[in-house]
């Protein structure tokens, strides 16, 4: 398990939550990384007012784009 930031529902600062959660699995062509400390960053605090997203999202973690 791993620590992350997260939020459930849209709202304020206060809907941040620090949690546990399950580590990263990659497959046979990816790599985990190990990140020591993670920012909020603009991407993250627009999300957070958006009322479209995941059921349980994760601050701080953006997806690679695929080529």
């Amino acid at each position: 398990m791993m620590k992350a930031a997260v939020y459930d529902n849209p709202g304020p600062p206060s809907v941040l939550k620090y949690v546990d959660v399950p580590d990263p699995v990659c497959r046979a062509d990816e790599v985990v990384i190990r990140v020591e400390a993670i920012s909020i960053e603009g991407g993250d605090l627009i999300n957070r007012r958006s009322t479209s997203q995941p059921p349980r999202w994760v601050v701080g973690y953006q997806r690679p784009a695929r080529s």
